[in-house]
């Protein structure tokens, strides 16, 4: 078997953060006058079948997560970082690094037991696959670290950048990755004068460097690149009066690549 082990050394970060994360799937947002284009339906099926089938592979899982962990009542207590919260359940929330070991296998480091907060663990270092919605966890191989919380448990999508995972003592884990891709531009919308489209919308967020302007010549074509601009808008001067266009943003920055807006048909004049 080929191994591709990761030579670069990650630090466990041993903060706790104070914020508790909830993974909830982006919305769906779909408004009067929008095209619903083949992609667009393509993608909110691959949410659904997400949701269905776990929809997670070992390889979307390499990076680093912020994630809370909330355990049952029998499991409760204020070791192993966990607190409790204002509705009196204790949870704890910490980065979880996540490496490939090899071509099967992902490793997962973490300061804090994810579903023991009657005694202190200490730091966990775990092997894991991920098949068919489910994350199966083992002891580390042949470095003298434990792992407390082997076993198998459902594992789901929620998001582009989210999952929950269930573990021991019945405990329940969301994640959000760190270090994300901006998110989806909304309400794109085209005036049309003088030969030219000119396109606005909004950010999704603060955290894009550039806009990525896609375009397609019908509704069945494949969308091309005709323009990167770093604001909220742009002039497409290259169509021909009397032609139909769709149009599609996607904002960008070091991390990469947003979900795509909604998609709007415009004919030039």
């Amino acid at each position: 078997m080929r191994t591709i082990i990761l030579f670069l050394v990650l630090t466990i970060s041993m903060q706790v953060h104070s914020q508790e994360i909830q993974c909830t799937p982006e919305s769906i947002n779909i408004q009067e006058g929008d095209v619903v284009s083949a992609d667009v339906l393509n993608e909110i099926f691959t949410r659904i079948n997400n949701i269905v089938t776990g929809g997670l592979q070992n390889s979307d899982m390499i990076g680093t997560w912020t994630c809370t962990s909330r355990i049952r009542e029998g499991a409760s207590g204020s070791n192993n970082g966990y607190s409790i919260n204002s509705l009196g359940i204790f949870t704890v929330t910490q980065d979880i690094v996540i490496t490939e070991f090899d071509d099967k296998k992902i490793k997962l480091n973490y300061p804090h037991n994810l579903g023991q907060g009657l005694a202190e663990t200490g730091a966990q270092e775990c092997s894991a696959i991920i098949d068919n919605g489910v994350i199966y966890v083992t002891e580390p191989e042949g470095n003298g670290t434990s792992c407390y919380n082997t076993g198998q448990y459902e594992i789901t999508k929620k998001a582009t950048q989210c999952f929950v995972m269930e573990n021991i003592n019945d405990s329940r884990t969301s994640c959000i990755k760190k270090n994300i891709p901006p998110a989806a531009p909304a309400s794109l919308a085209a005036t049309v004068s003088n030969g030219k489209i000119s396109l606005t919308w909004n950010a999704g967020d603060n955290s894009e460097t550039n806009y990525d302007v896609q375009r397609k010549n019908s509704p069945t074509g494949t969308y091309i690149s005709v323009g990167l601009p770093t604001t909220e808008s742009f002039e497409d001067s290259s169509v021909v009066n009397a032609s139909t266009y769709w149009y599609r943003i996607f904002a960008k920055n070091d991390n990469g690549t947003s979900i795509g807006s909604n998609v709007i048909s415009v004919v030039a004049q």
